[in-house]
């Protein structure tokens, strides 16, 4: 990886060289982890240039003049533009996989393919990030850019895939019962409203505030869950059982607003000062939502390192149903909208669930 055009002050320095101070630091091509290299000039000028035949392995004589050798720019380019469409992420989805897509052009990008080794990967995946989570998740990504290049036939195989993988455990708490109704007793109105409809119907948060009255007929919810929308496009006729109507009257409140959960703006702002995705001045964002509810945990005096989120309330209405209501994990799956019974027990693991009563079948013949 070849550093970035000097300044006339340092024509002639070495590649991956830079001043630090009263001295030099020499930044790795692939990692880039900084290193002191003291403040000998002809020493770090030395230094450097052995580091850069070492760790910049040749390019092929051919390729630099008919400029064929594909880098891992190229890749990352056919991955968007071939790859990502068929994906049909969530908006927020894509933009969470973008900003990690980003960061491997920024530091790949000039890689060439054929010479980037499973070595390489995992010296990148280590070095790039100290979290175990971002760094499978960049495992993951690399691993999707490459097999561009693999399909493509400018690769023989996948070196990402050959790393090791990463392992994290869930930090988050879970939300217990007791907690749920202390948390709802410290919130405004608004906010208890969006809590007991996520409860009450297992919806994500971007789904909640989403609701809108239009979206009750024939004594059902119709919900499209935002985060399955372009992917299993799922589709949920959410039933109204007594206690969700009662949250639904109470949403009617003296605010008329098109959203089941509402509030009135602390302060009016220009149209062009507003979030995008707003469409009405009554309308709640997930990221309002995601505040207040940390709010209103605070106020009851409920922390902690990892303190349970808005989220936490999907997992513990589905641990209530199969605790209080007699529900099965698959009923529970349904109304989740979840791929795999799997993931559903996922979710509800950390949650104390009933015992089940069986009796032996089969009786015992000599």
């Amino acid at each position: 990886m070849m550093g970035r055009t000097r300044s006339r002050a340092r024509q002639g320095w070495p590649d991956n060289l830079y001043p630090n101070r009263d001295g030099y630091k020499y930044r790795h091509p692939i990692t880039r982890k900084e290193s002191w290299m003291g403040k000998d000039k002809a020493r770090a000028f030395a230094a450097a240039r052995k580091l850069n035949a070492l760790l910049a392995e040749p390019n092929d004589l051919v390729a630099r003049v008919t400029g064929s050798a594909k880098t891992v720019a190229d890749a990352v380019q056919v991955f968007r533009k071939d790859d990502v469409p068929g994906r049909k992420w969530a908006p927020k989805t894509a933009a969470w996989y973008a900003v990690f897509v980003k960061r491997i052009e920024d530091d790949l990008g000039d890689r060439e393919l054929e010479r980037l080794s499973v070595k390489d990967c995992a010296e990148y995946i280590r070095t790039v990030t100290e979290s175990p989570r971002s760094r499978q998740t960049y495992r993951l990504v690399l691993a999707w850019v490459l097999a561009c290049a693999v399909e493509e036939g400018w690769m023989d195989n996948n070196p990402a895939e050959q790393t090791r993988k990463f392992s994290h455990t869930r930090q988050r708490e879970r939300l217990t019962k007791a907690d749920y109704y202390a948390i709802r007793a410290a919130a405004p109105a608004w906010l208890q409203n969006a809590m007991d409809i996520s409860l009450l119907t297992l919806l994500r948060r971007e789904d909640v505030v989403s609701l809108r009255f239009a979206d009750e007929r024939d004594d059902a919810m119709w919900v499209i869950p935002q985060k399955t929308e372009s992917s299993t496009a799922l589709r949920l006729r959410i039933g109204i059982t007594p206690d969700l109507r009662a949250v639904i009257t109470r949403c009617r409140d003296a605010v008329v607003s098109p959203y089941l959960v509402h509030r009135l703006p602390e302060k009016a702002r220009p149209s062009n000062k507003r979030a995008a995705a707003r469409v009405h001045h009554t309308q709640v964002m997930p990221e309002q939502l995601s505040r207040a509810f940390a709010d209103a945990r605070a106020a009851a005096g409920i922390a902690g390192d990892n303190p349970p989120t808005f989220h936490e309330i999907r997992s513990l209405g589905g641990a209530l149903l199969i605790t209080e209501a007699g529900w099965t994990k698959e009923q529970v799956q349904a109304l989740m909208g979840h791929g795999s019974i799997a993931m559903t027990t996922h979710y509800l693991g950390g949650h104390e669930l009933p015992w089940i009563d069986v009796s032996p079948g089969l009786t015992l013949r000599r």
